[in-house]
């Protein structure tokens, strides 16, 4: 009896280049998203044909591959071109296609100059103590052109994930938010603030912005401290040395993924201080789905919320589907709890910094376009 595939593939041809310092025995590996980028999988390594370097693999129809190369391990992945961390490669299966890799580097081969930085003059970096963590954070300040010469008061926006917002050295694969252009270009527009990028706490990130035990924080999690720190200890401080709009209805925070639960968390939970949400990619599935109900549980009558979501984030077109009608429905509950409700969806976008800086922009517009940022 003849049975039908479970689910349909294409065939998919991988043809690689490497570069010159490639090790003369070493071994290429395709890992993927699909396969939570095991490094060495036996049927997923090239082999030589016609010269070079070549692997069939069939992939399903609808998958949103992701994938690199690497050479058996996740410490000798391909790199950019100094050897750092380079961004996934994607492609959506439609159909049979030939994809062409060409290394550029191998991460394990680094000669250490590291990726250089990009972080513009003016944007002042510091370093605050938490004493609700009992640690250090970096802390990123931009303000707008002139700013040192006025005397105006800001609103002012809070970033998870600050070593995204600005320097291409400190950023994950190199990609930023390019966060201080676009609130330049609404500075010169007349809808000016300030942004305080606050980097992630060495290996805490999952702790400090996951609200709820799960795997991902090893089912401890340190979010309440961290939104402490940012409430009691790091606003009072900005607000101190800077010249802000302290009330809460000019206060905002923001962040992507796992900080975009840590942003709808903050603001939810402690509206008196915070009158804005930016809730970019928010990882709703996150304890079954718990947050689906967290502004019916903490109305919240001032706050105004944005929440966005790609249509290629997932492993499968159907799961992306998913998630844009997870987000859709989690906006459409919160709306009754919550003064304002913004919803987008990112055509086209897959979960990273190109596509959150692609739509931060709408989002710092529609915020500051919604106060009055007069001193």
């Amino acid at each position: 009896m003849d049975f039908a595939p479970f689910m349909p593939a294409a065939e998919q041809t991988f043809v690689l280049d490497v570069p010159v310092n490639t090790p003369a025995d070493a071994h290429f590996y395709l890992q993927t998203g699909l396969e939570d980028y095991a490094p060495a999988l036996p049927d997923h390594q090239f082999e030589r044909e016609n010269g070079g370097w070549t692997l069939r693999l069939p992939f399903p129809l609808g998958a949103l591959l992701t994938y690199k190369v690497t050479r058996g391990s996740a410490e000798s992945e391909e790199g950019d071109e100094w050897s750092e961390r380079r961004p996934e490669r994607r492609t959506v299966i439609t159909g049979a296609a030939t994809h062409h890799i060409r290394v550029q580097s191998w991460m394990d081969l680094n000669d250490g100059s590291g990726r250089p930085s990009t972080l513009a003059a003016g944007i002042e970096t510091l370093t605050v103590h938490s004493p609700e963590l009992d640690d250090n954070f970096t802390v990123q300040i931009w303000t707008p052109h002139g700013y040192p010469e006025g005397r105006a008061r800001f609103p002012v926006l809070y970033l998870h994930d600050g070593q995204n917002m600005f320097d291409a050295a400190s950023s994950f694969a190199g990609e930023t938010w390019a966060a201080n252009e676009a609130a330049g270009k609404l500075a010169d527009e007349g809808l000016p603030c300030l942004l305080v990028a606050v980097h992630v706490r060495g290996q805490h990130r999952s702790g400090d912005y996951m609200p709820f035990a799960i795997r991902a924080n090893d089912h401890q999690t340190t979010a309440p401290a961290y939104q402490r720190f940012l409430t009691e200890t790091l606003k009072p401080y900005i607000d101190a040395r800077y010249r802000t709009r302290p009330e809460a209805a000019f206060a905002a925070q923001a962040g992507s993924s796992f900080g975009g639960v840590a942003a709808l968390h903050g603001t939810l939970t402690r509206p008196e201080v915070w009158g804005s949400c930016g809730a970019f990619s928010p990882s709703l599935w996150v304890q079954d789905g718990t947050l689906m109900n967290f502004a019916a549980q903490h109305p919240a009558p001032e706050l105004r919320l944005h929440v966005d979501m790609g249509t290629h984030e997932g492993q499968f077109v159907e799961d992306a589907a998913a998630g844009v009608r997870q987000a859709r429905w989690f906006a459409a509950r919160s709306a009754p709890h919550v003064r304002e409700v913004r919803f987008q969806i990112g055509e086209g976008h897959w979960h990273d910094e190109n596509a959150w800086r692609v739509r931060l922009p709408g989002f710092l517009r529609w915020w500051l376009s919604g106060l009055n940022t007069q001193p």
